[in-house]
Formats: structure tokens, C-alpha cells, sequence
């Protein structure tokens, strides 16, 4: 289970601990063949609005600290945050740190994981700047879509290396 600031997170190999989440666990399939965990979600909504059912094929990736979307998806996404704009600057969507930020979920088959606004606010740009850096960046440059700490840490994921492997999904109490 990863976590935020900056507490230990746990792995667990070779079981399921039922008291790290809540409601149940949704799996979905995953090719494993490119090396990744590849699975596809089944759309996201942005706050409260409503859920846009479509494929966003992607990997799960432990390695990777932000979450990289289509730039269709972060542009509904930073549209509703107030002084947000994607700076060449800093490599990506930025905004002030005292800015509302939406909510963002994404689908697991019927599932829903919500990654909540705090986890969004990745970082301030440099140490002590009003301006932070989005946890939810363009996959454009990068040729694939990645679920990475920003999304992981929001849930409880189980990769499921059986035959046929399988990603898992479910609810988690989460720290604010």
C-alpha cells in the first residue's frame, strides 16, 4: 500500500490483507507482454461531473511518480482549475498551489477509484513557489498512458501475476 507525505508504504507478496481496503477488489486483465502491466480503463470524470465512458489503455507502473493521460482528458481536467496552464518551462501543467482542484476518477470495468484533489497538487515548481506542479500529466511525448504513484497511492491494487495475469482494483481508507 503506498502512502502520502512521506510514510512508509507496504508491499505485500503472496496474500491479500482484507483490512487494507474496503468493498471489493475489481480485476480487469492485463497483457503482460510488452513488459508493462497493460490494462485498460474504463473512463474517468473530473469532480463530480459526470463519468465519460471510454478505453484508456495504460500500464501500471510503480516507477513512476505521476499519472501521464491523452491531452484531452487533462485539458477537461485543468479547465476546471483556476490559473492552470501548461508551462514548457516546467514540463507540464502547472498552477497556483492555493488553487481548487477537481477530484479526478477513473474506471476499473464498473468500478470507480478516486484520486482525491490533494494528491493531484503534486509539488511546489521549486522549493518555497506559489506555483505547483500537476500530478496528472500528458502522455503525448510518451507513447503510452501510465497509472503511476499519483493513481497507486489512491487505491489498493493487486497485480496479479496468474495465468491469465489480472490487475486489481479496489477502495482504501486514504490519508487527506
Amino acid at each position: 500500500t503506498l502512502k502520502t507525505h512521506p510514510e512508509e508504504g507496504t508491499y505485500d507478496f503472496g496474500f491479500i490483507d482484507e483490512k487494507k481496503y474496503t468493498g471489493k477488489i475489481t480485476y480487469v486483465p492485463v497483457n503482460t507482454s510488452p513488459g508493462y502491466w497493460t490494462f485498460t480503463s474504463s473512463g474517468y470524470a473530473v469532480g463530480s461531473g459526470n463519468f465519460s465512458a471510454t478505453s484508456i489503455v495504460g500500464i501500471a507502473d510503480t516507477g513512476t511518480s505521476l499519472v501521464y493521460l491523452p491531452p484531452s482528458i487533462l485539458t477537461a481536467y485543468y479547465r476546471q482549475v483556476e490559473g492552470a496552464t501548461s508551462s514548457r518551462t516546467y514540463g507540464g501543467y502547472v498552477f497556483p498551489c492555493n488553487s481548487k482542484l477537481p477530484s479526478f476518477t477513473f474506471g476499473i470495468g464498473e468500478a470507480r477509484i478516486t484520486i482525491p484533489s490533494s494528491y493531484i497538487s503534486y509539488a511546489p515548481v521549486t522549493a518555497g513557489s506559489s506555483t505547483c506542479f500537476g500530478g496528472l500529466q500528458s502522455s503525448s511525448s510518451l507513447g503510452i498512458n501510465i497509472w503511476g504513484d499519483v493513481a497507486l497511492k489512491a487505491a489498493f491494487v493487486v497485480f496479479h501475476g496468474g495465468n491469465p495475469p489480472t490487475i486489481g482494483w479496489a477502495k482504501k481508507p486514504l490519508e487527506s
